[in-house]
């Protein structure tokens, strides 16, 4: 490793620790090569050139798309319909409502592809009806926060958008991938409020006086939005239109329904979403735009083939090798945001551990998997600070609380890890991998 390289990441590294903003950061370690590599001053053209060709790629486009989405389905009341229709499922078992917190996240995640959506959208409706039915606040929040980051694990999946678009693995398969993990964390959340049921005197919360006239129409109200993600992935799985198209398809089909059969969508509201999603989708796009500039400053200074290097003289096995990514990532998760690890990691690690016969798309879903708890973990899980927000707790309260649902994630995360046939199976089914 170069001098120069070493001061660019002890410079990028400082200033992520330090608090400082990670577009801040990421910059301004950039632009340090330029001014610290002898000779460099005179391309520092390259600065901008790189910044913005970055951010110039057509599937970048579907982040503000699926936000949008997001947003139109949580202005037209459809998310509420997807609360009630899990209500519905299994608000009649004790700690009715804990679980229906889970199913709602698994649901909502078929659509926004964005943890930070599902909570703020979800998140007061949910948190709410919890407290009104004698939940302690802080055990509404930290689940609903920990519940969410299933949301970019079950397709569809920002996340695993940008993973597709850095190592050239297939979207499709990536999706499909997700399936069985995130329905496993689902799972797992469940378990720990089983036990937690007797010890807390958690109560169930049915909705009372059930039809058949009652269910179909819950049902055929959260229908709208439960046949999102089918449009999507059955679109994209076909080869119909690809993923940047699929999250037109998303805003065009939610726009629709909010428009001409909820009919309580106005341009107002319209505005107001528009906003939201530019201002959302400009703090990603400026990390694109910077962590283009460092993967560069990496590949010049040939960063990747020192980390190959490395790896083979290490001669660690493969499941060694996993078990320290996946503590590299965790650990980085407390101070980097899910996008910097995604941009700046992504295209180093892939290709080492394809070589090692790690497959691209259980690699993906490892990776993905890991920056989503990342989210959740202290000091500065993005997800933790929200949740205080829409809560109204201490952060302090939603970490000790939230605990056991962040280690029952994590035991997840070992799982997949080592049973690739979870996160291979439903993409060979579909005829996505070989």
């Amino acid at each position: 490793m170069t001098d120069t390289l070493l001061v660019v990441i002890i410079i990028l590294m400082v200033l992520l620790l330090a608090g400082g903003p990670v577009i801040f950061a990421i910059g301004t370690a950039g632009f340090a090569y330029f001014v610290i590599k002898p000779g460099m001053w005179a391309s520092v053209g390259v600065y901008p050139h790189k910044f913005f060709t970055g951010m110039d790629d057509f599937v970048w486009l579907c982040i503000p798309l699926f936000i949008m989405a997001g947003e139109i389905m949580a202005t037209t009341g459809m998310t509420e319909k997807l609360v009630t229709f899990a209500q519905l499922l299994v608000g009649r078992f004790r700690g009715g409502l804990a679980y229906v917190n889970v199913l709602d996240s698994m649901l909502f995640g078929g659509v926004s592809g964005s943890a930070l959506a599902d909570i703020s959208a979800l998140g007061p409706i949910v948190i709410d009806m919890m407290k009104r039915d004698g939940y302690k606040p802080e055990f509404a929040t930290a689940l609903t926060v920990t519940t969410a980051l299933q949301g970019p694990i079950i397709p569809p999946s920002i996340p695993m958008i940008i993973f597709a678009s850095l190592t050239n693995v297939s979207v499709g398969a990536l999706f499909m991938g997700g399936v069985i993990p995130g329905i496993m964390i689902g799972l797992a959340q469940a378990i720990i409020i089983f036990f937690m049921v007797k010890k807390y005197h958690f109560p169930s919360n049915p909705i009372k006086q059930i039809t058949f006239k009652l269910v179909v129409r819950i049902t055929s109200e959260a229908g709208y939005a439960l046949m999102m993600p089918v449009i999507i992935l059955g679109g994209i799985i076909s080869g119909f239109f690809t993923a940047t198209e699929a999250a037109a398809i998303a805003v065009g089909y939610a726009a629709c329904v909010g428009i001409f059969i909820s009919k309580n969508l106005n341009l107002k509201q319209i505005f107001n979403i528009l906003e939201k999603a530019a201002r959302t989708s400009a703090a990603i796009y400026l990390i694109i735009g910077f962590v283009t500039i460092i993967s560069w400053v990496f590949a010049r200074e040939r960063l990747p083939d020192l980390l190959t290097r490395l790896v083979n003289e290490s001669q660690l096995e493969p499941w060694q090798l996993l078990l320290l990514v996946n503590i590299f990532f965790l650990f980085n998760g407390m101070w980097i945001s899910d996008a910097v690890q995604l941009l700046l990691f992504a295209p180093l690690f892939t290709p080492i551990f394809a070589k090692m016969g790690v497959h691209p798309v259980h690699f993906g879903i490892i990776m993905v998997v890991n920056i989503m708890i990342g989210l959740v973990t202290p000091p500065y899980g993005m997800g933790l600070y929200l949740g205080s927000i829409v809560g109204k707790v201490p952060l302090t309260s939603i970490i000790k609380t939230g605990m056991p649902f962040i280690i029952s994630s994590i035991v997840v995360l070992l799982i997949i890890t080592y049973i690739p046939f979870l996160c291979l199976w439903v993409p060979s089914l579909f005829g996505l991998i070989k």
